[in-house]
């Protein structure tokens, strides 16, 4: 993504702007700014906007902005760049911690969760209130050090994980859940960056 003054300007918040254009565009300044949790920072977010806008990624009109096609591409790049192969708004009960959740889909970084207690930690100081880490390892989805197979204590939840997304082995989905969408998006992709 484009680089100005970086004071309070950090890669996931130019990731959670990127996403949130992505699921809410057109929007406008002033909800971007509450979304990203920059309420008193508004020229961080004109900044950011301007420099997305002048590279091309973002388009602005009355409603709003919004991503252009080659603003989906650079948001494409990003996550990718971050093993991170699909976002979504899905409740998974019993794994969250809050009352909404995000969860992202990392391609083969299995290999590196220990406890899961790393990537919970980055998501609570993004504004989490938890997260949750499961591996999918030789066709079986674990939570490290809780439940080495998801599916003999919750066999309805693994079987909604598995209609959702498409695992190959050796990948990992992180739960972060919050009081609010963005913090739990903002925190669940602090947590995919602690893994990074």
């Amino acid at each position: 993504m484009p680089r100005g003054a970086r004071r309070t300007r950090s890669e996931i918040k130019e990731l959670l702007m990127l996403l949130l254009l992505k699921f809410e565009g057109p929007i406008g300044r002033y909800s971007l700014k509450e979304m990203l949790g920059l309420s008193e920072r508004e020229g961080v977010v004109k900044s950011m906007l301007s420099d997305l806008q002048r590279g091309g990624y973002i388009s602005s009109g009355r409603s709003g902005s919004k991503l252009t096609v080659k603003g989906e591409r650079l948001l494409e790049q990003c996550l990718k760049a971050h093993s991170i192969v699909d976002v979504k708004y899905l409740s998974l009960q019993p794994l969250e911690t809050g009352p909404t959740s995000f969860i992202v889909h990392l391609r083969g970084r299995a290999e590196a969760i220990i406890s899961g207690m790393n990537e919970r930690d980055a998501a609570v100081r993004a504004g989490a209130l938890g997260a949750t880490v499961l591996t999918f390892k030789n066709g079986m989805l674990s939570v490290p050090a809780v439940y080495h197979n998801l599916s003999s204590k919750y066999p309805d939840l693994a079987k909604r994980i598995y209609g959702s997304f498409s695992l190959a082995d050796g990948d990992t989905l992180i739960v972060a859940s919050a009081e609010n969408r963005w913090r739990a998006l903002e925190g669940v992709l602090a947590a995919a960056k602690a893994l990074a």
